[in-house]
């Protein structure tokens, strides 16, 4: 996702699930080419480069559930500050657990 209108759509629109590292955002019915995922990182999770890890892992997780997501979806992941301290295995269940929580409530 690359455009700031798909981004404010999603987080306006879009059904809310919070986890202690993150805040994902679902909104189905809109993307046209599979599903999308952006990812929001502010300069309160820290400096460039912790921001940068931080988004690299989330969208490698992103990568290994992709093809699980309907392919009509966006989704935003908003980065909270204090998730650069979580592991790898702490992001993949919240990942997989907040995907999973708003398919359900959909």
């Amino acid at each position: 996702m690359t455009r700031a209108d798909d981004f404010r759509r999603t987080v306006r629109r879009g059904r809310r699930s919070v986890t202690p590292s993150m805040v994902v955002y679902r909104l189905r019915g809109v993307a046209v080419y599979g599903p999308v995922v952006g990812v929001v990182v502010s300069k309160q999770v820290g400096g460039a480069v912790v921001r940068n890890r931080i988004r690299r892992r989330l969208q490698s997780l992103c990568a290994q559930v992709i093809s699980q997501l309907p392919g009509d979806e966006m989704i935003v992941i908003r980065v909270l500050p204090g998730a650069h301290q979580a592991s790898w295995d702490t992001l993949r269940t919240e990942i997989r657990g907040s995907l999973r929580t708003t398919v359900e409530a959909s």
